[in-house]
C-alpha cells in the first residue's frame, strides 16, 4: 500500500535526515583539523638555503648615499633637476643634492660603495644588488607592511612566519623564528604571525644571556622541582581543556609554547651568552663598541641562532633611518650603527662554510630622493618609493653581482628591470625550496599565500 506525504510531513522526516548530514559533517572537520607544529617539514623541492637572516632598516634608509653613487648628482647639485621629481611632502622641492660623501670602488667587482660603510667595502664581492627595486606604497607603515606581509595593511602573517609555517623548524628547543632588535614603525606586527596558528610567530631576543626572552628565566624564589610539578599541573588542565575545544588553535599553540618556553630555559640563555666566543669574534663583530655594539652582538647572536637549527631571524637595524632632515648629521651614526656588524655576519659565516645554506637579506622598505625636501641649513631627503637598493648574500644566490639599476639620478628604476616586493618573497621561498604557488593557507574562504594576487616571480638572474 502507498504511502502519501504530506509537504508538512516530508519536510519533518527529512530534517532529521539534515540534523544527521550536519552532524556528520561536523565531526568530519573536526577530526580531519590539523595539529600545527615547528616540526621540520620537507621542502617541495631540494633548496639551496636552509636558514634565513633579514636584516630589516626600517625607515627607509638612503641608498644613493650607501651603495648607489650617481656622479650626474653633482651636475646638478643646487640647481633644479632636468625632470619632475615626484615626492610626498607638501614642501617638496626640486633642487637636487649630491651625496655629501665620497665613494671608493671596491673588491674584484669594482663596486662603488660610500665611505660611510667601510667595513661593507671589504665584504661586497659576497652580495648581489637588486638595484631596481620599487614599491606601490611612499608612507611607513604601509610600506613596511608591504615589505614584510605582501600586503600594504595591517593582519597578515609576516615572511618569516610563512617561512616556518611551510619547513618548520630544525631545533625544537628555540623558536623558529626569532625577531632581534626593533626598529620597524609597525612594531611587533612586523614578525607577526596574524591569523596563520600563533606557533609561527616570530619570538623577540635580546642579547642578554641572563633574560634573553621576557619571562624566560625560573622566579630566584622557586626550586627546579617545583617548577616541574606546576607545569604538570598546567598541562593537565590545558589537555582538559582541549578535549572539550579540539580545534581551538590558540590552545594547542598555548601548550607548545609552555612545553617550548620550559626547553628553552637552558638553550635560549645558552645561545645569548656570548662570553664563549673567541676575543677575536667579538672585535670582528664590534660587540663592545658603546654606538654600534648592540647591533654587532645581535648579528653575532643570529650566527648563533642560525647555528642552531633556527629557520629565520630577523635583525631590526634600529631607528632614525627617517631623515627628512639634517642627513648630512645623522646618516654617519647610522650607517656606523649597522656597518661592522652585518659585514662581520658575512664574513663569518663565509669563514665557517654557513655562507652556502645561509640566505641573508638586506633591505629597507623604500630609499630617499636625490632633491632635497625643504630648503634650510640642515636639508634631508624625502620617501623614495621609484627606486631603491637592497642586496642579497649566501646560498644560492651570486657574487658581486647587480640586477638592474635605477636612472641617473637615482630616482626611479629603469622600467625593463623593475623589482617589487612580491618577487623578493618569490625568491626567497624558492630558494628555501618552497614553491610560493603552493605554499597556502585556507583562510576566510580561499586559499592565501604570502604573495597573494599580487604578480610574482623568482628572481632567477641572481641566482647560482
Amino acid at each position: 500500500m502507498k504511502r502519501f506525504l504530506s509537504r508538512r510531513q516530508a519536510l519533518q522526516e527529512a530534517a532529521l535526515g539534515f540534523g544527521g548530514l550536519a552532524l556528520n559533517s561536523m565531526m568530519a572537520l573536526g577530526a580531519e583539523q590539523k595539529i600545527y607544529s615547528l616540526q621540520p617539514r620537507k621542502p617541495h623541492f631540494a633548496p639551496k638555503a636552509k636558514n634565513v637572516i633579514f636584516i630589516y632598516i626600517g625607515g627607509g634608509p638612503s641608498t644613493i648615499d650607501m651603495f648607489d653613487p650617481k656622479p650626474l648628482l653633482r651636475k646638478y647639485n643646487g640647481k633644479p633637476a632636468p625632470f619632475e621629481i615626484k615626492g610626498r611632502a607638501l614642501n617638496g622641492s626640486q633642487e637636487v643634492m649630491a651625496s655629501p660623501w665620497e665613494f671608493t670602488k671596491c673588491g674584484q667587482s669594482g663596486r662603488e660603495i660610500s665611505n660611510l660603510l667601510p667595513h661593507f667595502q671589504k665584504v661586497v664581492d659576497k652580495v648581489s644588488f637588486v638595484r631596481s627595486m620599487v614599491t606601490d606604497r611612499i608612507d611607513h607603515s604601509t610600506a613596511q607592511f608591504t615589505f614584510v606581509t605582501g600586503r600594504g595593511f595591517t593582519g597578515f602573517p609576516s615572511l618569516g612566519s610563512w617561512v616556518n609555517y611551510a619547513l618548520g623548524s630544525e631545533n625544537q628547543n628555540l623558536p623558529g623564528y626569532i625577531a632581534l632588535g626593533e626598529g620597524a614603525s609597525i612594531g611587533t606586527r612586523a614578525h607577526s604571525s596574524a591569523w596563520l596558528p600563533p606557533v609561527f610567530t616570530g619570538t623577540q631576543m635580546r642579547a642578554d644571556a641572563q633574560a634573553p626572552i621576557f619571562d624566560i628565566k625560573r622566579p630566584d624564589t622557586m626550586t627546579a622541582a617545583q617548577q616541574t610539578q606546576l607545569l604538570e599541573m598546567v598541562k593537565e588542565l590545558n589537555l582538559e581543556q582541549k578535549t572539550h575545544h579540539p580545534a581551538d588553535q590558540d590552545l594547542e599553540a598555548r601548550i607548545s609554547n609552555y612545553e617550548l618556553a620550559a626547553r628553552m630555559q637552558v638553550e635560549a640563555m645558552r645561545v645569548a651568552d656570548l662570553s664563549g666566543e673567541t676575543e677575536a669574534t667579538r672585535l670582528m663583530y664590534g660587540c663592545d663598541d658603546k654606538a654600534s655594539g648592540q647591533f654587532g652582538k645581535h648579528c653575532l647572536m643570529a650566527r648563533r641562532l642560525v647555528q642552531s637549527g633556527v629557520r629565520f631571524v630577523q635583525i631590526y637595524g634600529g631607528g632614525g633611518w627617517d631623515t627628512h632632515a639634517n642627513i648630512g648629521g645623522q646618516l654617519p651614526g647610522l650607517c656606523h650603527y649597522i656597518d661592522q656588524g652585518m659585514s662581520a655576519l658575512l664574513a663569518d659565516l663565509d669563514q665557517r662554510g654557513m655562507l652556502d645554506e645561509t640566505l641573508v637579506v638586506w633591505s629597507g622598505e623604500f630609499g630617499r630622493l636625490p632633491t632635497i625636501e625643504a630648503k634650510n641649513a640642515a636639508p634631508g631627503r624625502d620617501h623614495n618609493p621609484y627606486g631603491f637598493n637592497m642586496w642579497m648574500a649566501g646560498a644560492g644566490v651570486k657574487r658581486g653581482y647587480d640586477l638592474g639599476q635605477t636612472d641617473e639620478l637615482g630616482y626611479a628604476a629603469v622600467a625593463e628591470h623593475r623589482v617589487g616586493h612580491a618577487d623578493i618573497h618569490a625568491t626567497i621561498q624558492h630558494l628555501l625550496g618552497v614553491d610560493y604557488q603552493r605554499n597556502t593557507f585556507y583562510y576566510e574562504g580561499r586559499d592565501e599565500s604570502l604573495v597573494g594576487v599580487t604578480p610574482a616571480r623568482v628572481l632567477r638572474e641572481i641566482l647560482t
